[in-house]
This record gives structure tokens, sequence and C-alpha cells, in this order.
């Protein structure tokens, strides 16, 4: 029709429906993460008897595995191209650690020992060392193709899209410790409480597989030549913030994953379920999210950013410890002390697409997934450190692992607060110093993307 005004879709719009889809999968996967990681060592210990040392050390032995299937799905990634794409395929991964959750929870307290500890190893073995491994692998190159490569979308989506995820935790945060302290006061009633949680989990996590496709015109112009494995050793010789990132991501999910929340609000709140309050007191941080892109673009640098937040963090840690049972003081220092991870958690991508173009600088291939593998690895490893670390501290501090115990040592009790409040403090400082470190990458590859952009318009014309 003549006159007629077409739209032109602009193509760093971010929908909102299109956000919630994509999101909904790292929905499910919070979902497993904060009920097998926070509540699997206390499941163990208090239910089926199993002595928290052996706990700690059976999940932190599991990472063995994943230093084979990390390597493997990352190159298994880069050379995957069907007509679902790249990493659309794997994204089915997250059926697998739903269904895994439910059958970690799913012991007998009349096993013995050997048949306890052999069940909970293997099941958590195939939730993150197979199922969770194949999707992470293939979570960068999915995100990159799902928005075809836009960095300032990929921006949005890693700071609106936190804020989806976030707030889908803390529901589960609030609504877990209650169903939790209901339910799960048997062996067969936490296999009920976890099933109530898992099985709409695994819906939700279908829908971005079902709904969201990747963009093809992405890989239509570049060279799609297998990756060798020796090249993927050679970026972790070439490429020195591939180990930055590593070590963040490792510090990062030890801090998230130290399995100690539940201890410290059973025996020094003394009630389990006001961990609810506490996650809700989380809700506080989404505001946050949104001003995260407005900071980075003031600052100049993601990783000078995190670094700054990573202070803030430190000092929240403080108020938490000497705050000992005060709920007040306990919830103020938390939430404070969740500023510095949130970036973290969420801005994955940009991370993994700086250390992408490094490679190209250093005359590699990008290798969108097995650039990945390392930080990957950190991840899972992080996260059984965390319960490790927290399994030896109360050990050697005397906790008694034994159903119906009513009170614990004075050492025990302040080893909880201890490895509340100060090993974050130890790992945030850790992790501050690498973002640093990281954040002399940035204006170099700018300056790079700049000059490629530059060549590419010149040859085109």
């Amino acid at each position: 029709m003549a006159g007629k005004i077409e739209k032109v879709r602009n193509p760093d719009k971010l929908g909102l429906g299109r956000l919630l889809l994509w999101k909904s999968s790292d929905i499910s996967a919070a979902w497993v993460n904060v009920i097998t990681l926070n509540f699997l060592s206390l499941y163990c210990s208090d239910t089926l008897g199993i002595n928290i040392g052996v706990v700690s050390t059976l999940l932190l032995a599991s990472k063995i595995v994943d230093g084979f299937t990390d390597v493997f799905a990352g190159w298994l990634v880069d050379n995957t191209h069907t007509k679902w794409g790249k990493g659309r395929p794997y994204e089915l991964g997250i059926v697998g650690m739903t269904i895994c959750s439910i059958l970690i929870f799913a012991g007998n307290p009349a096993w013995s020992s050997v048949v306890k500890c052999a069940w909970i190893f293997c099941m958590y073995t195939f939730t993150f060392s197979i199922f969770a491994t194949l999707r992470q692998a293939a979570g960068n190159p999915y995100t990159i193709r799902h928005f075809s490569n836009n960095k300032t979308l990929l921006t949005k989506v890693s700071s609106y899209g936190g804020i989806v995820t976030m707030a889908g935790s803390m529901i589960l945060n609030i609504v877990f410790p209650i169903l939790q302290a209901r339910i799960a006061t048997s062996a067969s009633g936490w296999t009920a409480a976890v099933a109530l949680v898992m099985i709409p989990a695994t819906l939700i996590g279908l829908l971005r597989f079902i709904f969201c496709k990747e963009d093809p015109s992405v890989d239509a112009t570049s060279k799609q030549d297998p990756i060798k494995l020796k090249e993927i050793f050679m970026l972790f010789r070439r490429n020195k913030y591939v180990w930055f990132y590593a070590v963040i991501m490792l510090c990062y999910n030890i801090i998230t994953n130290l399995a100690v929340g539940s201890y410290y609000f059973k025996w020094i709140v003394g009630d389990v379920s006001m961990m609810g309050i506490l996650s809700a007191g989380g809700m506080l941080l989404l505001p946050i999210m949104l001003v995260f892109p407005f900071i980075m673009k003031k600052i100049g640098s993601m990783g000078k950013m995190i670094t700054y937040l990573c202070g803030i963090s430190i000092v929240g840690f403080l108020i938490a410890f000497f705050s000992g049972s005060n709920m007040m003081g306990v919830m103020l220092g938390y939430v404070i002390g969740q500023i510095g991870t949130l970036p973290i958690a969420y801005y994955g991508v940009l991370f993994i697409m700086n250390i992408c173009t490094y490679n190209e600088m250093q005359g590699m291939p990008r290798m969108d997934g097995s650039s990945a593998i390392l930080a990957n690895f950190c991840s899972k490893a992080g996260g059984a450190m965390g319960a490790w670390i927290t399994g030896i501290l109360l050990m050697l501090a005397g906790y008694v692992s034994a159903e119906g115990v009513s009170s614990q040592p004075a050492s025990a009790l302040m080893m909880i607060r201890i490895d509340f409040a100060i090993v974050p403090i130890v790992l945030l400082t850790i992790i501050a110093v690498c973002c640093l470190a990281f954040s002399r990458l940035e204006p170099q590859v700018a300056e790079f993307e700049a000059k490629k952009k530059a060549a590419e318009n010149t040859a085109a014309q």
C-alpha cells in the first residue's frame, strides 16, 4: 500500500517474551543447583547417616570425571554442525539433570555404607559431569548464535536475564526450606520434596530448546574446519585469560556452593526454615542488576566493575560474621555480600567472547565451545569443593553427623560461622585480583574488533 510505513525491527531490542523463554532452562538448572548443592550434604549426613567428611570427599572425587568430560564436551560442541545448530542439541541435557537430581535423593538409609556412597557418587556424577557438562559446554555457542552475535543484545541478556534467573532461584530458596522442613522428615520425604520441584523444572527447562533457534548466519561466513585436540591444549598454553576466568569461576562457585547455609540456620539461628527469609532479602538485589550495564559503561571495564563490587561484598560478609544469630544483621550482611558475585554469575558469555577474540588475536580459531572448558570444569569443581571445604572444616571442628543430635560442640558452631562468612571473604579477594588482571584485555579486544570491522567494511566496498 502506497504511503505505508514499515517498522524496522531494532536488532538491539530484547523482548520480554523472548527473554523469559531463553532463561527458562537456566531457571531449571538453578533449581537443580539450589537443591542438590545446598541440601545434599545435609541429606547425606543427617538422613542417610554418612560421615560429612566422606560425603564432601565423594562429591569432590566426582570432579575427576569432569577433567575428562569437559575436554571432550568442548571438543564435541566445537565440531557439531546439525540442522538444529551447534549448541542447541545439547540443551536437552537439562532433562537428565532434573531426573538425576530426584534419584540422588532417592537413597535408602537401610543400604550399606558402600552402596549409599556409590549411589550418591554415581547420581551426582551423571548430573554434573555428564548432563550439566554437555549443556554448559554448548551454552556460550548457543547463546551467541541465538542472539546473532550481537554484543549489545548479549549484555542486556546477561543483565536482565540474570534478574529472571535470580528471581527464579530466590523463589525456590524461599519455598524449598519450608517444604523440606515439613515434608523431608524421612528419606522418602526427601524424595517426594525434590520430585515436587524437579518435575515442573523439567517442563520449564524444555521451553528454550523448543522455541529458541540458532541464527545460521553467524557461521555463514566463517570457516568450519574441525577443531583438533592439540588446538585446545594450545589454547591452554597461549591464552592466559582462560586461566584468569577459570580461577574467577572456581572461587565464585566455591562461595555459592559452600552448602553451609542449612547448617548455619539449623545450629546458629536455630530454624532452617528461616533460610527462606534470607533468600527473600536477596530480592533487594534485583534492581541493582538493572544498573550493571550503565555502571559498566561508566567505568569502561567489566573486570574493574566486578573488582570494585567485590570490595563491597567483603564488607557485607564481615557484617554477617559479627552478627552471629542476629537475623537482621545476618540478612543485611548476606545481601550486601552477594553484590560482588552477581555479575560473575550472569556475564560469563561476555568473558568468553573476549577470550575467543584473544584467540583470534593470537592466530588461533575462536573456539566458542572449547574456550569455556577450563571455566566449566572449575565451575563444577568449585561446586564440589564448596561442599568439601564445609565438610572437612566441620569434621575437623568436631561436628557430630547423626540423626537426632540436639546440639553441637562450640568448636563446630564457630567453624560454621567462619565457613559462612570468612571463607567467602578470602575467595572474593582472589576474584578481585583476577578480574583486575582480566580488565587489561578489554581495551585490546575493543581495538582489535574495531580494526576487524573496518577491514570487513572496506572489503565489502
